[in-house]
């Protein structure tokens, strides 16, 4: 198993009309997009929603404690997918080369002081 592929596959969740096919392949392109995080994937999920205006495609993933969502609508789900895929790569990989830019670490109150120090 490779160390960003998560240990159990995505929760998916649909609404509408979603046929098996566009969740298999959502489910693939997710897998897909998780090889540019730079550490353990703890969670996926994915929502397919054919019943919006327009077809949409959430995902949320852990990704080592920091939490990355993103979302796309398309005229189809496969193209909500694709745009979903290229969104998620496209955050996985600004996280990667840019940490510092990921979630603050906690900070004590009464101390003032971060607690990752």
């Amino acid at each position: 198993m490779d160390r960003n592929e998560p240990a159990i596959g995505p929760q998916v969740h649909t609404h509408g009309n979603v046929k098996p096919e566009a969740t298999e392949y959502a489910v693939d392109k997710l897998r897909a997009a998780l090889h540019h995080a730079q550490g353990p994937v703890l969670r996926t999920s994915l929502t397919l929603d054919a019943a919006a205006p327009g077809d949409r495609v959430d995902a949320h993933v852990d990704v080592n404690g920091v939490g990355v969502h993103v979302h796309a609508v398309g005229a189809t789900l496969q193209e909500a997918t694709d745009l979903m895929q290229d969104r998620l790569r496209s955050r996985l990989r600004r996280i990667r080369r840019r940490p510092a830019q990921g979630p603050r670490p906690p900070i004590d109150r009464e101390h003032g002081a971060d607690l990752a120090s």
